[in-house]
């Protein structure tokens, strides 16, 4: 059975989804106002101002429906991912229930011009733009500015990367200094750290008095990705990262000969970082 498939976190973060209401709250608001749905031609002899407290007073008590959905959605978040048939369920289910909600209000206000089930037909058609349209402009505009964020972190992380990488020891003494496109992978030994680099057509090794986790701290600025407890490789030099029998490898060269496994606790940071890199 496949996975389900995750919506992106940043499309249901505390900050968004707070944006996302304002924005479908303004926009029903001039929606109402300008389209005026919901039989709203009945109250044509209203002055404008009346219609003005009234439309707002419609808004708010639907964006009621929206914000209950939400926080439900925030506490599910807390314990599993959201995935796309949940949301999109959730936004259904928003609409049934703020189209039920307009419908019982013009039943009420109007003293049931039109059959409930006319009422509640029209209005679900309306609150869907209402909510439909002010949705997807918030998630596209939601896409396009984390793609600029991760595009403007890489292009900020390739500014600043120095091109050479300097290892020091145990003690902060510089014990070598290698050029960041040589450097293939780091392997953990005891209480050091064997490095491996390209030179010339071999691979050659340094042995460092260090611990792999000091050292992850101190390159933090460099494309080193932690695969192991014991591994960490430059993402650069990756040529196929391949499932084999449940495990993830990473293959160091094109024929496979120097793969290094991926353990499961880092599978996941593994994965996104290549997503991360092909979505950029």
């Amino acid at each position: 059975m496949k996975n389900p498939k995750v919506i992106p976190e940043y499309f249901v973060t505390r900050r968004n989804t707070i944006l996302q209401i304002v924005f479908t709250a303004l926009f029903a608001f001039f929606f109402i106002n300008i389209y005026r749905p919901f039989g709203a031609g009945e109250w044509y002899d209203v002055r404008w101002w009346a219609f003005l407290l009234a439309s707002g007073a419609l808004v708010m008590a639907g964006m009621v429906v929206v914000i209950i959905s939400r926080l439900l959605m925030q506490l599910r978040q807390r314990r599993r991912p959201v995935t796309l048939t949940y949301y999109a369920w959730s936004v259904v289910a928003e609409i049934f229930f703020m189209g039920v909600l307009y419908a019982v209000l013009e039943l009420v206000v109007l003293g049931g011009v039109r059959p409930f089930g006319v009422l509640l037909y029209v209005a679900v058609q309306n609150t869907s733009l209402i909510l439909l349209i002010p949705y997807l402009i918030s998630l596209l505009f939601f896409a396009w500015r984390e793609k600029k964020m991760s595009l403007d972190a890489l292009v900020r992380q390739i500014r600043k990367r120095p091109q050479f990488i300097l290892f020091r020891d145990e003690n902060e003494v510089l014990r070598l200094t290698i050029k960041s496109s040589d450097l293939i992978y780091l392997e953990a030994s005891d209480n050091y750290v064997v490095i491996y680099f390209q030179a010339g057509i071999k691979v050659k090794s340094f042995l460092l008095r260090n611990t792999l986790k000091r050292l992850e701290q101190m390159l933090e600025d460099f494309p080193l990705l932690r695969c192991h407890r014991s591994y960490m490789v430059n993402i650069h030099r990756v040529k196929m990262l391949k499932r084999d029998k449940g495990q993830f490898k990473l293959w160091m060269d094109e024929e496979g000969q120097l793969s290094i496994p991926v353990s499961r606790s880092y599978a996941q940071a593994v994965t996104s970082a290549f997503e991360n890199l092909m979505d950029v």
